[in-house]
């Protein structure tokens, strides 16, 4: 499959498919739903520079590294956990989980009754939910500790997951 890739036989997107197939990852099971990467990493530019390094995601690193300040952090956070405790991590929370894509998804269904589900029965506070790609990937990236969380596929084949089509009370 790879090798595919190289030749420019199958898309990124297929390649990225393939990969979440093999790891055991599905449409079918929120906690193991296709994971695909943040890949811009420049939400500020009227016009995006394909050319320019820095519109894109470091992808050798996590998204727990992607500042130096933020990856020192972890490492701090890491080192102070005593040694002999089994919860000794970097970011004691992960990339994808059943409420991330809820949350990214919740503007359809069926993703909004498991949303809603998740959250004891209603919409979170609308501060708290999905609603910029920026300042998602600025939370994810720099600014919160707590969050390293990637993207579903839905990100690169589905705008309409942006929309509230559905005229849902988000708040």
């Amino acid at each position: 499959c790879f090798l595919s890739l190289q030749k420019r036989e199958i898309s990124n997107f297929d390649y990225l498919m393939y990969l979440n197939t093999l790891a055991g990852r599905s449409y079918n099971d929120y906690m193991q739903y296709p994971v695909f990467p943040w890949v811009l990493a420049d939400y500020h530019s009227e016009t995006l520079n394909f050319t320019n390094p820095h519109t894109f995601r470091d992808l050798s690193k996590p998204m727990g590294a992607q500042t130096v300040e933020r990856k020192h952090k972890f490492i701090q956070r890491f080192n102070e956990v005593e040694k002999n405790l089994s919860a000794q991590c970097h970011y004691c929370t992960h990339y994808s989980s059943a409420i991330i894509v809820a949350s990214y998804l919740v503007r359809m269904e069926p993703f909004t009754q498991t949303f809603c589900s998740l959250q004891g029965g209603s919409f979170d506070v609308a501060d708290r939910m999905f609603h910029s790609v920026k300042s998602t990937w600025e939370s994810a990236s720099r600014d919160n500790m707590s969050d390293v969380r990637e993207l579903t596929p839905e990100f690169f084949y589905l705008p309409e997951f942006l929309t509230n089509a559905n005229h849902f009370e988000l708040g």
